[in-house]
């Protein structure tokens, strides 16, 4: 594939080579110094695993000690009638806008057809944990549709913050053995009117229990003076940044504080254990929990993004 901005002589398109794991980590720190830090993604070993599979399933875009741009893509569990596969890629921001981002998305597309076939549905699917206003046109120019967003928000903890007002008939307690049964029931009633169905109460917790960065002495529970649990937070740590890993209030309480002063009991906590910011993911579509994480001290860092597009 060739166009103006590509037939540069200092230019090579190829499949990836073990050989280019140092070059992927420099591709890697470019971007995130770019379009804001983030860990969930996992530009090394996500590329490195796909050339493992085929080195064909990988594509990027060679100069002078430097990777101008990488795609790959991964053949997820998929039905015998639709095939789904992820598709990756990252372009260095030196060389955006000179067109390697649409080029790379079509070699993606055909490459995951022609692994796929063209005899089952092919649902294509992009992750962006750190969305471009550029990333976003190019996907939807190629035909691929937003399926959610959710800004990464993050809150300074160099200052005290907010003093929680909780009412007194409020009882706070931390995650214990005794106490995840009370928090699994809080966010079942909280989320009841939003949620189809609820995972059972053994694999809820055993999912935070099993998790090494889980803070379960940073998670709190609000029971009110029925002794019903009515607003939970449960928190971890990325790195050494705090995490409300999920915030929640039972929908009669919605839009009076209760949550609000929770989380600002939290904050005042995680200052207190010595990190200095926190974070969480909220939905685009939510201005009003995003309105109030914003009167907490909360500003948007990022946006992460799911695109799909099915191919019949």
């Amino acid at each position: 594939m060739k166009s103006e901005n590509m037939g540069q002589a200092w230019m090579t398109w190829r499949g990836l080579q073990a050989e280019d794991e140092r070059l992927l980590k420099d591709l890697d720190r470019a971007c995130k110094e770019a379009d804001g830090e983030e860990w969930v993604s996992d530009l090394v070993g996500d590329a490195l695993a796909a050339m493992q599979v085929h080195v064909d399933n990988t594509f990027c875009a060679v100069g002078e000690e430097i990777l101008m741009a990488v795609g790959w893509i991964q053949l997820l569990p998929s039905t015998e009638n639709e095939q789904r596969v992820l598709l990756g890629g990252r372009v260095h921001p030196l060389y955006r806008r000179k067109g390697l981002g649409t080029m790379l998305l079509e070699w993606l597309e055909n490459r995951a057809n022609m692994v796929s076939g063209y005899e089952r549905v092919r649902r294509l699917i992009i992750r962006n944990e750190a969305l471009t206003a550029d990333a976003h046109s190019i996907y939807v120019q190629s035909g691929f549709t937003p399926i959610f967003a959710e800004n990464m928000m993050v809150c300074s903890l160099e200052k005290m913050p907010p003093a929680d007002l909780l009412p007194e008939t409020y009882r706070l307690v931390n995650w214990s053995a005794e106490t995840a049964p009370l928090f699994y029931r809080a966010y079942c009633d909280a989320f009841y009117d939003r949620a189809a169905s609820f995972d059972p109460l053994e694999k809820w917790v055993g999912e935070y229990d099993s998790d090494r960065d889980f803070l379960p002495q940073s998670s709190w529970l609000a029971i009110n003076g029925e002794e019903r649990p009515v607003a939970f937070v449960t928190a971890g740590r990325v790195g050494e940044m705090a995490w409300i890993n999920q915030t929640g209030v039972v929908p009669e309480l919605r839009g009076q504080g209760v949550a609000f002063g929770l989380l600002a009991h939290a904050l005042r906590q995680f200052h207190h254990t010595g990190y200095r910011e926190v974070g969480l993911h909220v939905n685009v579509n939510n201005p009003a929990a995003i309105r109030r994480f914003y009167e907490l001290g909360f500003r948007r860092r990022l946006t992460r993004a799911r695109y799909e597009k099915t191919l019949l």
